[in-house]
């Protein structure tokens, strides 16, 4: 289980924040909606629909990264509501959202399934439905994959199967099962920078899976190894010689909840 609240996520939620510009474009979130940002982090997506005059509340897990949002609104000057949750056991009304988003926060649900019927449960009839999930491919899949390699050896262990959240296929029948019905799936990619590669990757030292991963790592004495196979992917991925930039690929899927 990993823990949100520790490290710096406002590192990484800034860099995904192009993607919930993106998500609540095509959402197209209108005056006085209501807008539900289902593991909303820092609040990202839901600030964007609130600058748009919906009605929005954010739920999360981590009671720090709702504080940081609720700080971020009220420094803009935006009116959004921040409520602590389990994306299986959402603490808001049956029907009471016109719009759900989720920026790379359904995929962390344990159970996709049960997941998406909560979504279905809380969703009003014909509301709109848009989540976004990371394609298994590209750079940093590659780098998360050269340290998954290092931990599996060590642990003995293979990692732990994951629901494909990016295959519109799969998502579509888990979704009709729910209710919900899978109107189109968009593909994108995230263009993610820093100052070099040996700063990407000492920077995502702080992000709460790479702590949740460290105590193995150190207990093992991999540690390094693991940044070093982490740094040859992202030296070998860098498209930018003067600095670091590599792109990595997305979905935005489009549901609806039955009229």
């Amino acid at each position: 289980m990993v823990d949100w609240d520790a490290g710096c996520y406002e590192r990484t939620a800034a860099e995904l924040e192009p993607v919930s510009r993106a998500v609540v474009e095509a959402a197209q979130p209108q005056a006085d909606e209501r807008v539900l940002d289902l593991a909303c982090g820092t609040g990202n997506a839901a600030l964007l629909a609130a600058a748009r005059g919906a009605r929005v509340v954010g739920v999360d897990a981590a009671p720090r990264l709702l504080a940081v949002a609720r700080e971020r609104a009220r420094s803009l000057s935006l009116a959004a509501e921040f409520v602590h949750g389990d994306l299986l056991k959402l603490p808001v009304p049956d029907g009471s959202a016109d719009v759900v988003l989720s920026v790379f926060g359904l995929i962390f649900a344990p159970d996709p399934t049960a997941a998406l019927k909560e979504v279905a449960r809380v969703a009003a009839p014909g509301a709109r439905v848009f989540l976004s999930a990371w394609i298994p491919a590209g750079p940093i899949n590659d780098m998360l994959a050269a340290l998954g390699r290092v931990v599996a050896r060590v642990t003995e262990a293979p990692p732990p199967p994951r629901f494909a959240w990016s295959d519109a296929a799969a998502v579509e029948a888990v979704a009709r099962d729910a209710g919900l019905t899978r109107l189109a799936t968009t593909r994108s990619e995230l263009a993610i920078r820093d100052d070099s590669p040996e700063a990407y990757v000492t920077g995502g030292q702080e992000h709460p899976m790479a702590l949740g991963v460290r105590p193995v790592l150190e207990h093992a004495g991999v540690d390094a190894e693991a940044r070093g196979a982490m740094l040859d992917v992202m030296r070998e991925a860098n498209e930018d010689p003067g600095a670091f930039l590599v792109h990595s690929p997305y979905v935005v899927h489009e549901l609806r909840a039955q009229a």
